[in-house]
């Protein structure tokens, strides 16, 4: 027995750890949205797909879609933080 927790306390969980992946991944790649959005959406499909292999593994497409506009907003953020900075001289 656990202690009940409201679906939308779970949502803005899967949200806020995606974001938070996607800002990372977006510091280690600046500049390469695409590439940063492709690796956040391939953590959370892969997962996902992951969780197929657990019996009692709970796995549904929203959580993908969470997940992944979690990490898409997180590079976003980041991205537009890495314009404001100023580039390293060459």
């Amino acid at each position: 027995m656990g202690h009940a927790v409201a679906y939308w306390v779970i949502v803005i969980e899967r949200i806020s750890v995606y974001g938070l992946l996607g800002v990372l991944f977006s510091f280690l790649l600046p500049g390469r949205t695409a590439v940063a959005c492709s690796l956040v959406i391939s953590v959370a499909i892969g997962l996902e797909l992951a969780q197929l292999l657990i019996p009692d593994g709970v796995h549904a497409f929203t959580d993908v879609l969470q997940k992944t506009a979690g990490g898409i907003m997180g590079v976003l953020v980041a991205q537009t933080i890495l314009s404001f900075l100023p580039r390293p001289p060459a």
